[in-house]
């Protein structure tokens, strides 16, 4: 069952709040692509070690349901870079399809760290409630970690749509629109295994595309 506790609360705050210093110093430094799958690649496995060593189901499901979406998030990827020609890699890294290598897994410690906040609210105000008040701040905060990165050189955007600092609009749109569903599918796996968060997880994956689409035709 996906439950939350004291201890596992303090470490998702602590490693998000790596995450950000970690990104807000290779912004400063201009540090390139080695330092975003250096933090992508090791904060994950540092989840993968906490979650061996504590036994800890919640974070375990958390990481399949990450992981599932964070592969299936290159859709999405191939989209905005193929597709629509917005998004661009410095093209500098090993890459997946249109995307570097660590993508899924970038994608997979900020689903952890939302959907562990998902997971909070909607026990404290329940699953709607949790949903709008996490796709709010999933609107802010992922648009800020966009923001950091074209100063990193990690990735960037054309201004061939309307900008907010770094972000487009249909990105913080369908930023807010994938932090939206988190509390929905993450409180129907409470009860199940780790299949049905894999299975959710390529759900998430797939509404991230969707939202893409939904995005880009609201504020593209």
């Amino acid at each position: 069952m996906i439950t939350t506790n004291k201890k596992l609360t303090w470490f998702i705050v602590i490693t998000q709040a790596v995450l950000m210093t970690w990104s807000i110093g290779s912004s400063i430094l201009e540090s390139g692509p080695l330092s975003a799958a250096i933090i992508s690649y090791g904060l994950f496995g540092v989840y993968i070690l906490y979650a061996f060593i504590t036994r800890d189901s919640t974070l375990s499901r958390l990481i399949l349901f990450g992981l599932a979406a964070g592969m299936m998030e290159l859709f999405a990827d191939h989209y905005l870079v193929d597709t629509i020609n917005s998004l661009v890699y410095p093209g500098k890294e090993a890459m997946i399809w249109s995307s570097p290598a660590y993508m899924p897994f970038a994608w997979a410690n900020v689903l952890i760290q939302l959907g562990y906040y998902g997971l909070l609210l909607s026990k404290w105000k329940g699953w709607p409630m949790a949903a709008i008040i996490l796709g709010l701040a999933g609107a802010m905060y992922i648009p800020l970690y966009e923001h950091l990165a074209k100063d990193a050189g990690w990735w960037w955007y054309h201004p061939n749509a309307p900008m907010i600092f770094n972000a487009p609009v249909y990105v913080i749109i369908c930023e807010g629109l994938i932090s939206l569903s988190l509390p929905l599918l993450l409180t129907r796996s409470s009860n199940k295994g780790a299949i049905s968060a894999t299975v959710l997880g390529i759900i998430c994956g797939l509404w991230i595309y969707l939202s893409a689409l939904i995005a880009y035709w609201i504020g593209g």
